[in-house]
């Protein structure tokens, strides 16, 4: 609970967790003994304690954990906790509506800038589970004006955890989202993509390259804007890196950018680049090795529709 000390056990929510923590607790017993006996009080009080706990208010709870949030004088572990069980009722969508029903989006200024680095992640985290697939909450935290802080804890935070999961609130609250897709392009989301993916933290590359082509597959008018700030420039880098996982994702964007879009195909053209090259060593590089074989694909893709006489074909379709 949120309240309570650090070795205190969270009442199960619903039927298959208290079946699940039922299994737990007594399968020691169960393997000793096949033999029914009498419940001792002991087993008693505490079957009695959970079923009580089948009867908690999702909403009371939420709340509960909002004023510990609040208090001043609540510990970071008491902090820590309360996290945790917003994430767990967050991941429902009905949840998660009441959770700003109740004014729990009034926490968010003052957790986003908590000094503590974990209670910032946890809270980005809460964010991302609120909004995934959920049209109430995204419009709700876009109405909140976050997006853009989201996209700064992603781009100045020293944290790296917290820039992982501001990525992640950042791609679930624009899925599908066309208003929070429009401000993400209005406050230069396309750039701080481009900067996490210069980062040392390869999670966070792969995560920035992944989201890079979601988007462009699903907006193909998003690639002039990638043509505008270099994008093809920053990627093809990218491949000029000492090869790692970050590649099989580098080569996925390039792809997506460059697909029935003959700006960027001219752009990976130019000589300074020496792209044709570069793609005709990593696939001699990737040859035989089964663990990049997705990468190599990409690769010889991208070579086919780089080439001269492949990429006129392309634009005059």
């Amino acid at each position: 609970m949120a309240s309570g000390g650090g070795n205190d056990q969270r009442n199960p929510k619903d039927m298959k967790a208290l079946l699940k923590f039922c299994l737990e607790a007594t399968k020691d017993e169960d393997a000793k003994s096949e033999e029914f006996a009498p419940m001792d009080e002991q087993r008693k009080k505490w079957l009695e304690q959970a079923l009580v706990g089948m009867s908690v208010s999702p909403v009371q709870r939420m709340k509960t954990c909002i004023e510990c949030l609040k208090n001043h004088q609540s510990s970071e572990e008491e902090r820590r906790q309360a996290m945790e069980e917003l994430i767990e009722w967050g991941e429902n969508m009905d949840y998660a509506i009441d959770f700003h029903k109740i004014g729990g989006f009034d926490l968010f200024p003052r957790l986003l800038s908590d000094e503590e680095a974990e209670i910032r992640w946890q809270t980005l985290e809460l964010v991302a589970c609120l909004v995934q697939n959920n049209p109430y909450c995204q419009n709700a935290v876009l109405q909140n004006k976050m997006l853009p802080v989201l996209l700064e804890l992603l781009d100045k935070d020293d944290n790296s955890t917290v820039k992982v999961k501001a990525l992640y609130a950042v791609s679930c609250l624009t899925r599908d989202c066309q208003e929070a897709q429009k401000i993400f392009t209005d406050n230069d989301g396309f750039s701080v993509l481009m900067r996490a993916m210069q980062q040392d933290v390869e999670k966070l590359k792969i995560k920035a390259a992944f989201m890079l082509s979601a988007l462009c597959n699903n907006t193909p008018e998003y690639k002039d804007i990638l043509c505008d700030i270099g994008m093809i420039d920053q990627l093809v880098g990218h491949l000029n890196e000492e090869h790692s996982n970050f590649h099989e994702h580098v080569m996925s964007a390039m792809l997506a950018i460059v697909r029935d879009h003959p700006r960027s195909v001219e752009e990976c053209q130019r000589s300074e680049l020496d792209l044709h090259n570069v793609l005709q060593q990593r696939i001699k590089f990737l040859t035989g090795k089964e663990q990049f074989i997705e990468e190599k694909s990409y690769a010889e893709e991208m070579l086919k529709l780089i080439s001269c006489e492949d990429s006129l074909g392309e634009a005059n379709r």
